[in-house]
């Protein structure tokens, strides 16, 4: 699924967009880089327009934008692989509980 996702959102990168769809994909953008999750991202990125469109810097610009929070939001996703990391469950409420 995550696949076909980023290669909606890299044509729209590689095509760009004119006026109408270049708004969209602000608002798109938008959407996405307020998510807290990939999920919520992966079913905003539904939204980008999968007409033949034509490619403009402005466009490639929002594309990239939205990719990047696209790919922090997955990397917060990913456990991690350090053995001595604490998990985030068991980490202390705060620095005042005995």
């Amino acid at each position: 699924m995550r696949v076909a996702v980023v290669i909606s959102v890299a044509v729209a990168l590689f095509w760009g967009c004119g006026d109408p769809e270049v708004s969209r994909l602000k608002d798109v953008k938008q959407v996405v880089c307020a998510c807290k999750t990939s999920a919520c991202a992966e079913a905003a990125l539904k939204q980008v327009p999968q007409s033949e469109i034509k490619s403009t810097p402005r466009a490639q610009k929002i594309a990239r934008e939205m990719l990047d929070c696209l790919a922090k939001l997955y990397e917060a996703d990913r456990p991690s692989s350090d053995p001595d990391a604490t998990p985030p469950e068991s980490a202390p409420a705060s620095a005042q509980t005995p």
